[in-house]
């Protein structure tokens, strides 16, 4: 590949592209009811600087949405687009996230990925994400 990958913080004005990514990468399905652009905003906000996108040119080819709570880091949303995959883009855009949390003290987190995503699971227990079968995610609307 000869264009330039830029790795960088996800900003508000990303969200369009990095939602679209999101909504075609996720085989299993996209929760678009629930990660509305105005929560994800707000995520933003409370999160500053730790989701990261990939650009090449103007072209946004990742997206990977995370924060913390003060205790634990939580990835969320990550996708690459097809034709970038096995470039090391995940690994990158993973990295930059960690490298920020640590600024701020936060040295372990939870993954979360639907099981139906084919080679999620792979991809990240390759870059050392560990499953834990003994606990389950459980979820409420309230």
């Amino acid at each position: 590949m000869k264009e330039k990958i830029i790795i960088r913080a996800m900003k508000e004005s990303d969200l369009d592209h990095a939602i679209e990514l999101w909504n075609h990468s996720f085989q299993a399905g996209y929760s678009q009811t629930f990660d509305t652009k105005k929560r994800l905003i707000n995520y933003l906000k409370r999160n500053p600087g730790f989701s990261t996108v990939a650009y090449v040119s103007n072209e946004m080819i990742g997206a990977l949405l995370c924060g913390h709570d003060g205790r634990r880091a939580s990835v969320y949303n990550t996708a690459v687009k097809p034709e970038y995959r096995k470039l090391g883009i995940g690994r990158k855009m993973e990295k930059r996230a960690i490298s920020e949390f640590k600024k701020v003290g936060i040295t372990t987190g939870f993954l979360f990925i639907n099981v139906k995503n084919p080679g999620s699971k792979d991809f990240w227990e390759s870059i050392g994400w560990t499953v834990i079968d003994d606990i389950k995610y459980l979820y409420k609307q309230f």
